[in-house]
């Protein structure tokens, strides 16, 4: 049993090898969740240049066609958006995978989470300045402004 952790079973000094808290199991399917998202919905986005033709109503066209209500940025195919979110794809989320697969007892796992955390502050950072710069005009109305852009891309999301 790992250090610190304790079991719901008896005795309690029984030994479960690779036993995880209940915290820990929630923490691994975060990570888990969080790189599958990266890798299918984003990947989708940065490697689909024309999602927003298709009419066959694939589902991660569609929703990508209506995140662009939100941000026409990602319909117009801006190189930042394209950009970051090819980055987002192609690296956090296999490292969101690795921090999952790792996330109790390996000595790495700190900073595998920390690079992921941070390239996550650096890309929302880039997505709300470059926004911010250029007039943020990029929402149909109030509604998807503040439903996508500003809740689907806040830190803590």
């Amino acid at each position: 049993m790992a250090a610190g952790y304790e079991h719901p079973y008896a005795p309690r000094d029984l030994e479960l090898p690779a036993f995880l808290s209940k915290t820990d199991r929630i923490i691994m399917c975060w990570w888990a969740f969080t790189g599958l998202t990266h890798i299918i919905i984003e990947g989708y986005y940065a490697f689909s240049p024309r999602f927003y033709q298709n009419k066959t109503s694939f589902y991660l066209a569609e929703v990508w066609k209506e995140y662009s209500k939100g941000d026409s940025r990602y319909a117009a195919r801006d190189p930042t958006i394209v950009t970051v979110e090819g980055i987002t794809a192609v690296l956090e989320g296999p490292a969101c995978l690795l921090a999952a697969g790792d996330c109790v007892e390996r000595p790495y796992r700190h900073t595998i989470q920390l690079a992921v955390c941070l390239g996550q502050l650096y890309g929302c950072l880039v997505y709300f300045i470059t926004a911010h710069l250029l007039g943020h005009g990029f929402s149909v109305n109030a509604v998807y402004f503040w439903a996508y852009f500003v809740g689907a891309n806040s830190p803590g999301r």
